[in-house]
C-alpha cells in the first residue's frame, strides 16, 4: 500500500490554470498544450516511471487525451518547473482539490537536475500554494513502497508519517504550525 503524505491549510481562494509563481530558485507556469512532448519525454523514461503509480510509458496521444480533459478539470493545476536559467526540469500538481484537501504530485523530469534540492523546493513551494491559494487544510502526496527519495522529499517539507499517513497539524488545531 502506497504511504499517503499530509500536511495542513488555511484559506479558501482559487486560481486559474494560468497561474504563474516563484520559489527562491524556480519559476511555476500552468502546463500547456505545448509541454507534451518534453512531459511525454520524462513520463516514457523507465527512471521516472518506475516511482509513477502507472508504471509504464505513455504516448503523446495518450498525454493529449489527458491534457483536454485535464483542462476542464477545475479541482486539478498542475505546473512546469523551471530553473535558474529558465530550463523546464519538471512538474509539480495538485489534484482533487476539495475544500479540506488536496493531493500533490512532482516529478524531476530533468535528469541533469536532480540531486540539487529542487523536488523538494517545487513540494513546499505547492503545498504553500494549496494552503494559501486553494485554502485545503491536508495536502497528501501518495509514495510507492520503496521510493526512499521522495519519502526524504516530503519529510523535509515537514511531512511526518503516522499508520501510513505522513501529517502536520494546522497551527489553529494543534498548536503548532505548517510553516
Amino acid at each position: 500500500m502506497p504511504s499517503v503524505i499530509r500536511l495542513c491549510g488555511v484559506n479558501e481562494a482559487m486560481v486559474d490554470k494560468n497561474f504563474a509563481f516563484r520559489s527562491e530558485r524556480l519559476s511555476y507556469r500552468g502546463i500547456t498544450k505545448e509541454d507534451a512532448e518534453i512531459i511525454v519525454g520524462w513520463r516514457s523514461d523507465p527512471d521516472n516511471y518506475k516511482t509513477f503509480f502507472n508504471r509504464r510509458p505513455i504516448t503523446l496521444e495518450e498525454h493529449l487525451a489527458w491534457f483536454t480533459n485535464y483542462l476542464d478539470d477545475m479541482t486539478r493545476y498542475d505546473f512546469m518547473v523551471i530553473d535558474e536559467t529558465g530550463a523546464p526540469i519538471g512538474t509539480v500538481g495538485l489534484s482533487g482539490i476539495s475544500t479540506d484537501a488536496c493531493e500533490i504530485s512532482y516529478m524531476i523530469g530533468a535528469k541533469t537536475a536532480r540531486g540539487k534540492g529542487y523536488a523538494k523546493e517545487a513540494v513546499r513551494a505547492a503545498t504553500q500554494l494549496a494552503f494559501s491559494e486553494f485554502g485545503v487544510r491536508y495536502v497528501d502526496a501518495r509514495i510507492l513502497p520503496g521510493n526512499h527519495a521522495s519519502e526524504k522529499v516530503v519529510e523535509g517539507c515537514g511531512y511526518a508519517e503516522v499508520e501510513h499517513v505522513f501529517r502536520i497539524e494546522r497551527a489553529d488545531d494543534a498548536g503548532g504550525g505548517c510553516f
